[in-house]
């Protein structure tokens, strides 16, 4: 309980500090009071272009897996199905982007964080994984 406790606090505190490093709150001290104030529009700025280039990789991504699906075509037996199935994952995979990035519209300053860092890591694992893919492909073609 004293570690799940440890980690809401360090949550909180680097949602903060992250918040007021973007410009998403101020805190002022005005004779001997302070004074928060939220920027919600710096916040749905932030989040917005997020979403955007997120987005557009999302996209450039899916266009990728129907290019490979067209190239399985020319591949045949064992080689055709296990790029299938990988495209399979990938496909999987790039769905749950897709909905992590309308998770992503809707959270709040809270949510925006982790949910930032989980789908750009998902994007670059994706990515990484259609590369790889594609090399493999390519190779074979290519024999």
């Amino acid at each position: 309980m004293k570690k799940f406790l440890g980690l809401v606090v360090l949550l909180a505190v680097g949602v903060g500090a992250l918040g007021y490093w973007r410009g998403w709150f101020s805190v002022n001290t005005v004779e001997d009071k302070v004074d928060v104030q939220g920027h919600p529009t710096k916040f749905k700025q932030d989040r917005d272009a997020f979403s955007k280039t997120a987005g557009e990789k999302a996209k450039a991504m899916k266009e990728k897996l129907a290019n490979l699906w067209k190239k399985t075509e020319g591949l045949s037996g064992e080689d055709k199905a296990h790029s299938q199935k990988e495209l399979d994952e990938l496909k999987k995979q790039h769905d749950r982007l897709e909905q992590q990035l309308k998770e992503l519209e809707d959270a709040g300053e809270g949510k925006f964080d982790s949910i930032k860092h989980d789908t750009s890591k998902a994007l670059e694992e994706v990515e990484k994984k259609i590369d790889e893919l594609t090399n493999k492909m390519n190779k074979k073609s290519d024999k």
